[in-house]
């Protein structure tokens, strides 16, 4: 779905991603992780808007690519006065709104060409997001999240955490192409994060988190990409089996160092023995040359 290649990009005196690579393939569950201001948000924002940056190598993301966002920090839709489920299924609403509107305009309309190309578009988003089971839908999300009960609450009624819930449902109920969350799990308690768990494993689209809740890295993702340094390591796998390639790595790294130390030893032991040997060579030449030069003189006596 998304590849990036050969990716560098830098603010003003600070250079934040030197040649980066990776792939995102459709249906992947992808744990973003990195040390705080490496990056990770800068990236996630020239994804969503490549237009606003200067880069140098390849973003290619497929034309007309949905992307759902959620923010660790946005808390502005808490304040509409609607119900949790209207929150939810306001695309679909409209959407619904507009069909029944449209097939007004065709009930008296002379030219109906038009209008019913504007029907099946319309129809046509409709039915990606559920088209007329959307309640049906919403129902199975929110009690996946344990959230059943809150169908009919106010918006403001929510804590901050089953409110979190509730906008990752919304715009998971919209079917992006990726979804895209920025540390999703902030301020969550353990009956949240649980919730939260079950929503991540239960989508079946392509996801990209900015994580680094050791719950969620534990129990959701099937690729990691870890920002560090400028520089970022691919892997497809768990986060376990991350670690465990990471501590493979290091051993051999420490393996390879002891070599190089014994290795560095020989040769210390080795070229101390040459010295000493051509020390005592050159003595020997010395002493062979002397001898040679004193010899006519003495075999005058």
């Amino acid at each position: 779905m998304i590849t990036v290649n050969n990716f560098s990009y830098s603010f003003p005196h600070k250079d934040l991603f030197d040649k980066i690579s990776f792939i995102l393939e459709d249906g992947q569950h992808c744990a973003f992780i990195g040390m705080s201001g490496s990056g990770k948000s800068t990236l996630v924002d020239i994804i969503m808007n490549p237009e606003k940056y200067m880069y140098e190598g390849t973003l290619n993301i497929p034309q007309n690519c949905r992307i759902g966002y959620v923010n660790q920090f946005s808390k502005s839709d808490k304040t509409q006065e609607i119900t949790v489920f209207e929150y939810i299924a306001q695309q679909s609403l409209a959407l619904k709104g507009k069909l029944e509107v449209i097939c007004d305009e065709m009930a008296t309309a002379t030219e109906l060409d038009a209008l019913l190309e504007k029907y099946q578009e319309t129809l046509d988003a409709f039915e990606t997001i559920g088209g007329e089971d959307y309640e049906s839908i919403i129902t199975r999300q929110l009690n996946l999240a344990e959230l059943t009960r809150h169908k009919d609450l106010m918006l403001s009624e929510l804590s901050g955490g089953e409110f979190k819930l509730i906008q990752v449902i919304k715009e998971m109920f919209a079917q992006p192409d990726l979804m895209i969350m920025d540390e999703p799990d902030a301020f969550l308690d353990f009956e949240n994060l649980n919730s939260l768990k079950n929503l991540i494993n239960a989508y079946k689209g392509t996801m990209l988190i900015v994580t680094h809740n050791r719950y969620l890295l534990d129990h959701c993702f099937n690729k990691i990409i870890h920002l560090e340094n400028k520089k970022l390591q691919e892997f497809d796998g768990s986060y376990l089996d991350y670690n465990f390639s990471l501590l493979a790595h290091k051993v051999e790294l420490q393996e390879l160092a002891h070599e190089d130390t014994e290795e560095i030893k020989r040769n210390a032991t080795l070229i101390k023995k040459l010295r000493e040997a051509a020390t005592n060579n050159a003595e020997a030449s010395r002493g062979n040359a002397l001898k040679a030069r004193r010899a006519p003189h003495c075999s005058s006596y």
